[in-house]
């Protein structure tokens, strides 16, 4: 297990696939602190998940900073 993994094992977005995006994405601004989204994620595939995940409604905010 990574070290983004382990900081979000708690992590219940309601949804296995958006826990898994969101380590996804921790890993990627934690190389790259300075970059942009799309500078972050690399390819355009990667950026459409990135703003997808970020557009979610559902995904409680207070939820993922208490399982970091």
């Amino acid at each position: 297990m990574n070290w983004a993994a382990e900081e979000f094992k708690d992590l219940d977005l309601g949804d296995k696939r958006l826990n898994k995006r969101m380590v996804r994405l921790v890993e990627r601004f934690a190389a790259n602190t300075l970059a942009s989204i799309p500078q972050a994620c690399g390819v355009w595939a990667e950026t459409q998940a990135a703003y997808r995940f970020l557009a979610q409604d559902d995904i409680e905010w207070e939820g993922i900073f208490a399982s970091h």
